[in-house]
């Protein structure tokens, strides 16, 4: 009976040390590490640049354990690259020399958590959106694993355009750009997208854009026939569509205007506002010739204060115009026909910050220059 009975302590002694390991080894195993602001439904986060940045990355445990978590600090180009491939963006890695080197984080015994500060001097942009794509590397120092889906992370600079923009008035006169006619630019798709604000919508037929060519007509103006004139309205390959009457006075609003070869889309402040779909355009393309600003003459009375023009190649996405319309874009991006940023300060030229020679003049249009223009705010 002793025999028996000891057996079965030893037996029951063995299951409790087994188990116990077992919880152990699973308590271990469970545990994780993992970036604060990956565990959301959000890949990436937006950090506003003004005299730089600081970032503050938190990395957590799922479960405390009683001995220091040192984990790597990491950066992956491929992460940014994919997250561009998804999301329509044009962001681009920022350079090595301003990232730190060999950096690690320390989450000491028994808490649950430790902050890595980044921090990212001002610098010049040029148009380019930079991001850090951000991972944990190696566990150096702790028996535990990293979250697959919870160890990556992209933070966004963004440097919110913060620009000088003429104000114009087209009854005084317009803006040309070079050359005046002859283009002879033919694409399948095209986008033209702004910044406007009008200071009221008195009459109709304020055309802001005229452009396109004799065979393929894009006319942009607020206000047709029918009152109030607060709307604005495309006419284009021999159809049109306009907007509710529903525009505000003295307020900011991002427009792009997007045909895909079949479809015309108006989106309004980064979202789709109106479609229709316009005859084919003759010859199968569009030709675009000439490009002119605030163009309808003696019907253009109110003031027009614009910024940001771009005229692209391709039919943008609905987020990659929501994406940048904030921001600066790469001049030198292969399908950019034009970009006139109109941020020069003073004077009566915009330049193409293209390089592609598309210039512009203001012939009598110029009334003023504001300055110190935010559109995110």
């Amino acid at each position: 009976m002793k025999y028996i009975y000891l057996s079965s302590l030893m037996i029951a002694l063995s299951a409790f040390f087994f188990i116990g390991c077992e919880n152990a080894e699973y308590k271990a195993q469970s545990n994780s590490l993992y970036i604060t602001d990956a565990a959301g439904t959000n890949n990436a986060t937006t950090v506003t640049m003004d005299d730089g940045a600081d970032i503050n990355v938190v990395v957590r445990l799922a479960q405390k354990v009683m001995e220091d978590v040192e984990v790597e600090i990491q950066f992956s180009p491929e992460l940014l690259a994919e997250y561009n491939a998804t999301s329509g963006t044009e962001y681009e890695v920022l350079p090595a020399d301003m990232l730190p080197k060999n950096a690690t984080v320390i989450i000491p015994a028994g808490e649950i958590s430790a902050n890595y500060r980044l921090h990212v001097d001002d610098f010049v942009t040029n148009g380019i959106t930079y991001a850090i794509p951000l991972t944990l590397g190696n566990v150096i120092k702790g028996n535990i694993v990293k979250s697959k889906a919870q160890s990556k992370f992209i933070y966004v600079l963004a440097k919110p355009l913060n620009v000088s923009v003429p104000v114009l008035r087209g009854n005084a006169g317009n803006v040309t750009t070079l050359p005046e006619t002859d283009w002879g630019i033919t694409v399948d798709a095209w986008t033209l997208e702004a910044w406007v604000r009008m200071d009221g919508y008195s009459i109709n037929n304020q055309a802001i854009f005229t452009s396109g060519s004799n065979d393929h007509e894009i006319y942009i103006r607020f206000g047709d026939a029918n009152r109030p004139y607060n709307y604005l309205q495309i006419k284009s390959l021999g159809g049109q569509k306009q907007t509710a009457s529903d525009l505000e006075a003295n307020t900011w609003y991002h427009w792009a205007f997007v045909y895909n070869g079949t479809t015309l889309t108006i989106y309004r402040n980064g979202k789709q506002d109106t479609f229709f779909d316009p005859p084919a355009p003759k010859g199968g393309s569009v030709r675009f010739d000439f490009m002119k600003i605030v163009d309808s003459g003696s019907y253009f009375r109110n003031n027009c204060a614009m910024s940001q023009v771009r005229l692209w190649k391709v039919a943008r996405t609905e987020s990659e115009i929501a994406n940048n319309m904030y921001f600066e874009v790469n001049p030198k991006n292969p399908n950019l026909i034009a970009l006139w940023p109109m941020d020069e300060g003073d004077g009566t030229s915009f330049r193409d910050a293209t390089g592609n020679g598309h210039n512009a003049t203001s012939n009598g249009a110029l009334q003023r220059w504001e300055h110190n223009i935010r559109f995110d705010k």
